[in-house]
């Protein structure tokens, strides 16, 4: 009944309340859906920078993790944004994770996974 009221509807979180008071934007993510979480694909580009540039001693990893993470750059933002959407447009159509996979690593539409997609899927079926 609590979260059919009006007033309860409108409230925002307190973790909300105060990422913005500070002055940040506050994302909430679908759960459980790392394709879809920004911060696993950032995550994975903060690694592997880390990987190709270190020599595996940690003085070097403790300058070049903090230069690394402050190093994101905005088209690898664009390109998660880019693939979230098609994974949302694979998961409307029906497809379960492994079919999403392929269709949004073959198919890379602006946003959507291409009609010729359905066709291509039923080798993974069969």
């Amino acid at each position: 009944m609590l979260a059919s009221q009006q007033d309860f509807k409108e409230e925002k979180p307190l973790i909300q309340t105060i990422i913005e008071e500070a002055g940040h934007k506050c994302w909430f993510l679908p759960k459980f859906h790392c394709e879809l979480n920004l911060i696993e694909m950032y995550w994975g580009w903060v690694k592997a920078r880390f990987h190709i540039n270190s020599d595996s001693t940690f003085p070097i990893a403790k300058c070049l993790v903090p230069e690394i993470l402050d190093a994101c750059p905005v088209n690898m933002i664009c390109a998660f944004f880019r693939k979230s959407w098609r994974y949302m447009d694979a998961y409307r159509k029906g497809l379960n994770a492994r079919q999403a996979e392929f269709a949004v690593k073959k198919y890379r539409s602006h946003r959507r996974c291409g009609p010729a997609m359905m066709m291509d899927l039923g080798v993974l079926v069969n």
